[in-house]
C-alpha cells in the first residue's frame, strides 16, 4: 500500500517536472531554424534587457530606504519585484532558445502578470497624489518664496529693536539681533555658536558652565508650564559692566529640534533709578525724623528750660529767705517748685507715652464700668455748654491695659472737643465689640487680626483738615494758640494704645466734627486668676519669727548716689533699717552675706544686671523678699508689661514721703522674712 503511494507521488511529480521543462518540446531555436545569427541577437538582447531590468528594483530599493518620508514608498517595492519578474522572463526567452522550458516559463508569466495587476492597480490609485506634486516650476516658485519671507524673518529678526537671541536644545546661540549685539557691545561672529553662559557675569559663570544642560531643560521646562516671563538674569558686557534684565523666553521644539527663542529687557537703568530713589526716600525719612525729632527737642527744651526756670528761681528765693531770716515763706516757695517738678513728671510720662516705653501697669477691666466711673470728671472738664452722651456703650467684652492710662486717655480726649467746640456742642463716647480680619487691617501694618473692643470718641466740634489729621499724632504739634496745649495729649494717646496691642483711627473732615476711635484687644482669661495663691516656700533658709524683731529692714539698690542717698535717709527718718549698694552685684553681695532683709527697694535700668534679672537672681535665693521696683524708664526690662509677685514698682520722680508710705504697706502685707543661713 505504501509502495504504490510512493510510487504514485513520483509518477505525478515526473510528470510536473516534464511539464515545466517541455519534455517532448521543441526548443524556440527550432523556429529559428538554428540560425546562429537569429540565435544571439535573441539571447544577447533578451540578457541585455534582463539586466537593465535587474538594476532598476537595486535603484529603487535605494530610493525607498533613504526617502522613508515617500508617501508612495509601498508602490516603489511593489513596482521592483514587478521590474524584476519581467527581467527574469528574459532570461527564460533565452533559456528557451535551446530548452524547452515552457512550463517553468509560463509559471513565470503568470506570476508577473499578478504582480503587473496589482502595480497598475495601486498606480491608478496613486495617480492623484502623484498628479498633485509640484512641477519643477512651482518648487522653484515656493523656494525662491520661502527665501524671501527667510529673509525678511531675518532681516526683521536681526533689526528688531527688541534685544533677541535664540539657543539650540544645548545652550548654544544660534542666532541674535542686533541690538542684542548693541547692548552687550559685541560682533556677530563673536556670540554665535557660543554657549550663552559666556556673557553672564564673572562670578557666575564657574557656576552656570557647570550644568548649562541642566539650565537649558530647566528654562524649557518653565516655558512649557508658562513660568518663563521676567526671569531675572544677568549679562556681562563685553566691556565688563554687569547689566540687570528681564528675560522672557518661547519653545519651538519638534521632533528632533529645540529653539528657545529669549527676550531681553534691560532694566539697569530701571534698577538704578530703583536704588536712587530708594535713597531719596530714606534721605527724606530721615529728614522728616530730624525735622520730628527737631520738633520734639525743641518742644522738650521750651517745656523743660520753662520748669527748670521755675524750680531753679524757687529755689534761689528759698536760698534768699533763709538767708533773711524770712522761713515762713520757705513752704509757698517750695510748693511753687514742687509743682513744677510735677509738671516735669507728667511731660515726661506723655513722652514715654509717645515713645511707648512708659511702664504701664495693665489690668484686665470692663471698658463700660471704667468710663461709667469717670463720668463725673467728664461732666466738670467739659462744662455746662457741651452735652455729654453715654448712652452707646455697647460692649461686652474685657481688655487687659493700664486703666489710669486709658482714663487718661479719654480725660485728654474730652479736653481736646471741649476746646474743638468754644460755643458748646455734644461729646459721645461709645463702645462696640468688632472683629477685624487681615485685609479689615491693610491701613494698620503692625495690628494682629481678631477680636476687639472700640472706644469710639466723637464731637461736634470744628474737624479737622486732612494736613491736620496728617500731624495729629505728632509729639508738640497742636492748633492751639501758644500757651494752651503741650501737643502731646494726642500723641500720649496713639503711645499708649499701640503699647497696649491695639491701634487708632481719626475721622475727621471740617465743620463736621471729629471721632476717634480706640481699638484694644479683646482680653481672654486663661483661668489664672482662680488659681490657689503661690505658696511662699522656705527653701534652704531659715524663717525667722516675727517677734524676733521689727520688720523694717530694707536693702536700696541705686545706681545714682544722690537718688540713692536722698532715698536712704528718708526712709532712715521714717525709722527702717536701710542698707544700700550701687548695683546688683553689690546687693547680691548683701543678699548672700546672710542679713536679714524684709524688702528691697530697686532701680530697674541698673548697669550690667538690671533691676528684673536682679530681683529674679533674688528669688532663686529668698523666694519671698517683697520688691518695689523704682523707675524713670524701665527700657525692655518690663516688656511682658506685668510683674510677678511680690513686685510692685513706683514711677520717679516721687515724694519721698509718698515712697515711705509704699514702703510701710508692702511690708505690712508681706510674709515672713528670710535669712540666706543654713537651717
Amino acid at each position: 500500500m505504501l509502495g504504490s503511494l510512493v510510487d504514485n507521488w513520483n509518477a505525478r511529480l515526473n510528470s510536473l517536472g516534464d511539464w515545466l521543462s517541455g519534455d517532448g518540446l521543441t526548443p524556440h531555436g527550432f523556429c529559428l531554424l538554428w540560425e546562429p545569427g537569429l540565435l544571439w541577437t535573441y539571447a544577447i538582447s533578451d540578457l541585455s534587457i534582463a539586466l537593465a531590468y535587474f538594476t532598476i528594483p537595486a535603484v529603487l530599493t535605494v530610493i525607498a530606504k533613504k526617502r522613508r518620508d515617500l508617501i508612495f514608498r509601498p508602490i516603489l517595492w511593489l513596482f521592483a519585484a514587478f521590474i524584476l519578474l519581467c527581467g527574469t522572463t528574459h532570461v527564460l526567452d533565452v533559456t528557451t532558445l535551446w530548452v524547452p522550458a515552457y512550463g517553468l516559463e509560463a509559471v513565470l508569466k503568470v506570476l508577473t502578470a499578478i504582480v503587473s495587476v496589482a502595480t497598475a492597480f495601486a498606480l491608478w490609485q496613486l495617480l492623484p497624489s502623484v498628479l498633485a506634486l509640484p512641477s519643477p516650476a512651482q518648487l522653484r516658485r515656493v523656494n525662491t518664496a520661502l527665501r524671501q519671507s527667510e529673509e525678511r524673518y531675518r532681516i526683521s529678526f536681526e533689526t528688531s529693536p527688541v534685544p533677541l537671541h535664540i539657543l539650540d536644545g544645548n545652550g548654544i546661540i544660534t542666532a541674535v539681533s542686533n541690538s542684542w549685539l548693541d547692548l552687550l557691545g559685541y560682533e556677530r561672529d563673536e556670540v554665535i555658536g557660543q554657549p550663552i553662559t559666556r556673557f553672564a557675569p564673572p562670578e557666575l559663570q564657574n557656576f552656570v558652565f557647570d550644568d548649562l544642560h541642566e539650565r537649558v531643560r530647566d528654562l524649557v521646562d518653565r516655558i512649557e508650564k508658562g513660568a518663563a516671563q521676567d526671569l531675572e538674569r544677568y549679562f556681562r558686557r563685553k566691556d565688563g559692566a554687569t547689566l540687570d534684565t528681564l528675560l522672557s523666553a518661547r519653545l519651538d521644539a519638534g521632533e528632533d529640534y529645540v529653539c528657545i527663542v529669549c527676550v531681553v529687557i534691560d532694566i539697569t537703568a530701571r534698577r538704578k533709578a530703583e536704588a536712587a530713589l530708594r535713597n531719596s526716600e530714606q534721605r527724606l525719612h530721615q529728614a522728616q525724623k530730624m525735622e520730628a525729632l527737631g520738633q520734639l527737642t525743641g518742644g522738650v527744651a521750651h517745656d523743660f528750660n520753662n520748669l527748670l526756670q521755675s524750680i531753679g528761681g524757687s529755689l534761689n528765693l528759698i536760698e534768699r529767705r533763709v538767708a533773711q531770716s524770712r522761713i515762713e515763706e520757705v513752704p509757698q516757695l517750695a510748693g511753687m517748685a514742687r509743682k513744677s517738678i510735677d509738671r516735669a513728671a507728667g511731660l515726661i510720662h506723655r513722652l514715654l507715652a509717645f515713645a511707648r516705653r512708659q511702664t504701664l501697669q495693665p489690668t484686665p477691666l470692663d471698658p463700660d464700668e471704667l468710663i461709667k466711673g469717670i463720668e463725673p470728671l467728664l461732666s466738670r472738664s467739659m462744662g455746662p455748654s457741651i452735652l455729654l452722651n453715654l448712652d452707646a456703650l455697647n460692649s461686652k467684652w474685657k481688655v487687659l491695659c493700664d486703666p489710669n492710662q486709658l482714663e487718661s486717655a479719654l480725660l485728654n480726649l474730652a479736653i481736646n472737643a471741649r476746646d474743638a467746640m468754644p460755643q458748646g456742642g455734644s461729646f459721645s463716647l461709645a463702645t462696640k465689640d468688632v472683629s477685624f480680619t487681615t485685609s479689615d487691617l491693610s491701613d494698620q501694618p503692625d495690628a494682629e487680626p481678631g477680636p476687639y473692643v472700640e472706644i469710639s470718641a466723637s464731637d461736634t466740634g470744628e474737624g479737622m483738615t486732612n494736613e491736620v489729621m496728617a500731624q495729629a499724632f505728632e509729639p508738640f504739634f497742636t492748633t492751639k494758640p501758644l500757651g494752651q496745649g503741650t501737643g502731646l495729649g494726642l500723641s500720649q494717646l496713639h503711645g499708649f494704645v499701640k503699647q497696649s496691642g491695639g491701634f487708632v483711627r481719626l475721622e475727621s473732615e471740617p465743620r463736621s466734627g471729629t471721632c476717634v476711635r480706640i481699638y484694644l484687644p479683646q482680653f481672654v482669661s486663661t483661668g489664672d486668676a482662680n488659681l490657689p495663691e503661690e505658696d511662699w516656700t522656705t527653701g534652704d533658709l531659715v524663717l525667722l519669727d516675727r517677734a524676733a524683731g521689727p520688720r523694717n529692714r530694707i536693702l536700696v539698690v541705686e545706681d545714682e548716689a544722690l537718688v540713692r542717698a536722698t532715698i536712704v535717709e528718708a526712709l532712715r527718718e521714717k525709722g527702717f533699717v536701710v542698707e544700700h549698694a550701687g548695683d546688683a552685684t553689690s546687693g547680691m553681695g548683701v543678699v548672700e552675706s546672710g542679713s536679714i532683709i524684709d524688702l528691697i527697694v530697686s532701680d530697674i535700668g541698673l548697669p550690667g544686671m538690671n533691676g528684673r534679672q536682679f530681683a529674679e537672681a533674688v528669688h532663686r535665693k529668698c523666694p519671698n523678699i517683697p520688691f518695689l521696683f523704682i523707675t524713670g524708664y524701665a527700657g525692655t526690662a518690663l516688656l511682658e508689661n506685668e510683674l510677678s509677685k511680690g513686685m510692685e514698682i513706683l514711677i520717679k520722680p516721687f515724694d519721698l514721703s509718698v515712697l515711705a508710705a509704699k514702703v510701710a504697706a508692702i511690708l505690712e502685707n508681706a510674709p515672713p522674712s528670710f535669712a540666706n543661713r543654713p537651717a
